[in-house]
């Protein structure tokens, strides 16, 4: 187990948004994560820097969106298999039943059980059929429902509360995970050791990066 800094991060969707079957979206190479890394965490605790567009994230967080973008699922079925709880928001059910042809109701009655600790007027679902989950495919070895899979599926393993609520951890079961932590420190030294590189010292490029890594978010 890896840690990257101190801190944690619970990620907001993007309407619509959905990862590629590989797990990853594309958009950048992890050079370029990198070194917006570098940028984004650069000048920690400068007042120049202070911006209500935007949350209020740690370096620890940007290390965990980072690793997020760079982590290719490698379909190795841990996630799928031993997830427990695997929760959903309502928006989540409204997708899978019409994914699935069925009104949300019956979704609900279906697959879905409210989980323990859930408020009265706010109640926490979950599938109902988990360990394995009842989408995956075993012999695919993949979600049957991937375009519509829920949101709590969506930002494992980097984002949200997994094994700890103030640390980055990189888990040795997936082994996804412990690529992404891998090809990040390889291109954080990449970037370091390049002869044109130089730590930043202008809050207009730190903030740049700080919403590239915003923007990264709504894609997930």
């Amino acid at each position: 187990m890896h840690e990257v800094g101190r801190g944690h991060i619970q990620a907001g969707p993007g309407p619509g948004s959905s990862r590629s079957a590989s797990g990853g979206r594309g958009v950048s190479t992890p050079l370029e994560t990198a070194g917006r890394l570098l940028q984004a965490t650069a000048l920690p605790g400068d007042i120049r820097l202070a911006d209500p567009t935007l949350p209020g994230f740690t370096a620890v967080d940007y290390h965990r969106i980072a690793c997020h973008l760079i982590f290719r699922c490698r379909r190795c079925g841990t996630c799928c298999t031993t997830g427990d709880p695997i929760k959903l928001r309502q928006e989540d059910l409204v997708q899978i039943a019409r994914h699935l042809k069925i009104p949300v109701n019956r979704a609900a009655r279906k697959l879905t059980v409210t989980l323990p600790g859930s408020g009265q007027n706010k109640p926490v679902l979950g599938f109902k059929k988990v360990r394995p989950c009842k989408f995956y495919d075993p012999v695919a070895r993949g979600c049957k429902i991937y375009s519509v899979r829920p949101w709590s599926c969506r930002i494992f393993p980097f984002l949200g509360i997994y094994g700890s609520e103030d640390q980055v951890l990189v888990h040795r079961s997936c082994p996804g995970s412990v690529e992404a932590m891998e090809v990040l420190t390889a291109a954080l030294e990449e970037v370091r050791s390049s002869p044109d590189y130089a730590p930043t010292t202008d809050p207009q490029v730190v903030m740049a990066a700080r919403r590239w890594f915003n923007d990264q978010l709504g894609s997930l």
